[in-house]
């Protein structure tokens, strides 16, 4: 079967239309003011992002107590892992990855545990309190050797403790 020679098609104005606008929208290089103004709305973002996450790490600590207090385990548990899926999603957006790996591993932990034992609350209790650390102290990018010493001890933590309660 003979093959066709790939065909290359020049891309349609229509997108470029779409994605520049000179009337209310930016050009293509941005000017130092636009930039700014972009830069701008990045940190009320921010500051919107810190109080999303402020209020789901609060929940977070509510679900954990429920299920703390042997109720509504499976319930708490749902929350706990729904919460962390947000926090993670959050974090990758304005330049938190660790954020995003310590709400990463809170979810990987608790995939199919509807029971937890007490170590393994434990550990997502400890997980919490880093969540709380990174966003309180507002740690972006890759943090210091403390935080990558805690986010390991936390994947090991993790490895050794996942089997289901």
């Amino acid at each position: 079967m003979a093959r066709k020679k790939p065909e290359f098609l020049p891309p349609q104005q229509d997108l470029r239309r779409k994605a520049v606008n000179f009337s209310k929208g930016f050009r293509l290089k941005l000017e130092p003011a636009e930039l700014r103004r972009l830069e701008e709305v990045v940190e009320k973002a921010k500051d919107a992002l810190s109080l999303d996450v402020a209020d789901k790490l609060r929940q977070l600590r509510e679900a954990l107590e429920e299920v703390a207090r042997s109720q509504q385990t499976d319930r708490g548990m749902r929350t706990i892992r729904a919460l962390s899926l947000d926090i993670k999603g959050a974090g990758g957006m304005f330049n938190y990855p660790l954020l995003t790996e310590f709400a990463k591993s809170l979810n990987d932990f608790t995939k199919g545990i509807n029971q937890p034992t007490p170590l393994q609350l434990d550990i997502i209790a400890a997980q919490i309190d880093a969540l709380y650390v990174v966003m309180g102290q507002r740690i972006e990018g890759q943090g210091s050797k403390v935080e990558k010493d805690l986010l390991t001890a936390l994947r090991l933590a993790v490895e050794r403790h996942k089997t289901a309660g």
